[in-house]
Formats: C-alpha cells, sequence, structure tokens
C-alpha cells in the first residue's frame, strides 16, 4: 500500500487542501466545490492503491459551515464520474472560530477487493498525466490525469496497480516502488504532481495494447535504470 492504513478489515486514506478555496487570503482562489473534488479524488485514488473501494466518508471542514454543502458536491462528482454510488459523508465543521483561509481534510474507509495480484518488477510501469500543482491544474484540466479511465482500467484490470504521484514527485515514488532505481521520463520527475496529476499505472505485458487504447492522452512507457 501506499499510504493507506488497515483499520481492522478496512482501509482508510487522506488527503487535505489549505489555502485553496474562495476566502480572500487563499493563495489559490477556486470554488470549495472544485477543491473538495480535487482532494476527493486524491483519497479515492489512494484507496485504489490498496485494491479497496471506500464504503464511508469522514469530512473534517475548516472553511465554516456555508461551505460543508459545497465541499459535499465536490467529493460526490468523484462517484458521479466514475458511475458508483456516493458513500455515507459524515464529519464536522469548525464553527466556533473563523478561519481566514479556507481548509478541509478528507477521510476514506474502503474494503478490498479481490484481484489478481502481480509482482511490480513483472508489470509494466506507464505514466498517465502531467506534473502540475496550483493553478497550473486550474489552466491545465485535460493534462490531469483523468478519473474515469483509471478507474475503468482498474475495474477491468486492464491496471493491475494503480501508483498516484503526489508532492514529491515521480522520482520519490518510483524509489518507493522499486528502491534504489532512476526513473528515466520525458517529465520533470522532481517537480510536485500536486493533487496527484500523475499516476504511475502497472500494466501486465498481456495488457498493454488494451492500456494504450484505454489511455490516449499523456501516457507514456517508463525505463528504470540503477544511479
Amino acid at each position: 500500500m501506499r499510504n493507506a492504513v488497515k483499520v481492522g478489515d478496512l482501509i482508510a486514506t487522506t488527503d487535505n487542501a489549505a489555502a485553496i478555496g474562495e476566502k480572500s487570503q487563499d493563495v489559490v482562489a477556486t470554488s470549495d466545490h472544485l477543491t473538495a473534488y480535487l482532494t476527493a479524488r486524491v483519497t479515492f485514488l489512494e484507496q485504489l492503491a490498496a485494491n479497496a473501494i471506500p464504503v464511508h466518508i469522514i469530512l473534517a471542514n475548516f472553511s465554516g459551515d456555508a461551505a460543508w454543502s459545497r465541499y459535499v458536491s465536490g467529493i460526490q462528482q468523484v462517484f458521479d464520474e466514475i458511475g458508483l454510488v456516493c458513500p455515507q459523508i459524515g464529519g464536522s465543521s469548525e464553527s466556533n472560530m473563523p478561519t481566514l483561509q479556507s481548509a478541509l481534510s478528507l477521510t476514506m474507509l474502503g474494503a478490498q477487493q479481490s484481484r489478481t495480484l502481480y509482482e511490480r518488477d513483472k508489470l509494466i510501469w506507464y505514466t498517465y498525466g502531467l506534473p502540475l500543482v496550483g493553478n497550473e491544474v486550474l489552466a491545465q484540466p485535460d493534462d490531469v490525469a483523468q478519473l474515469q479511465p483509471i478507474f475503468n482500467a482498474w475495474r477491468d484490470e486492464i491496471v493491475q496497480q494503480v501508483w498516484p504521484v503526489g508532492s514529491k514527485g515521480l522520482q520519490v515514488e518510483f524509489t518507493r516502488l522499486f528502491g534504489d532505481q532512476r526513473v528515466q521520463s520525458s517529465l520533470d520527475v522532481e517537480k510536485t504532481a500536486g493533487p496527484c496529476a500523475v499516476i504511475l499505472l502497472g500494466v501486465h505485458p498481456e495488457k498493454e495494447q488494451l492500456a494504450q487504447k484505454n489511455f490516449t492522452r499523456n501516457f507514456e512507457k517508463l525505463r528504470r535504470t540503477a544511479w
């Protein structure tokens, strides 16, 4: 698992966003809906990385009561995109102290799924999407790894392993997968990928052609070498 934690029979994943939203002092100005959508997207991708599907969602809202419904609608959009019923959303809002910047934290609890698993070295690894962060995400939405084709390929086992790339960049995630090896890519391997704008996908050789048909944009095969 990447950043997931096993709690009893469930898988817990979490992500957060701060200073992004509708408050006047936010660093990135965007809708609360979009902020929650991108945060939920990351948290959901972490579930897929652990081969799990969310069954409950916990929202911690630090932006005031008025933001709650906007955050909920952003979370629901993730599940609308992939054709799943959104799990129950619970949690709380900070209503005692007004905050100057927006913030939320999101936790998903998921049930692990029965899937055919392969050793990482037996898979062919691709990147999907471009490393984008902050306002770049708003300016280039089509270059962010799209959720629906990822989920469909994972569900149909065209993709055997999903591995999100976050703030530490592609090389750090590649090292977590393969140890002391360097990734060869046309992408900037040190740049943050923000809200997992880039996803590493492990594909069995027999499914490679199907994967190439499924992902038609920003889909690049990787090479790895020793340092």
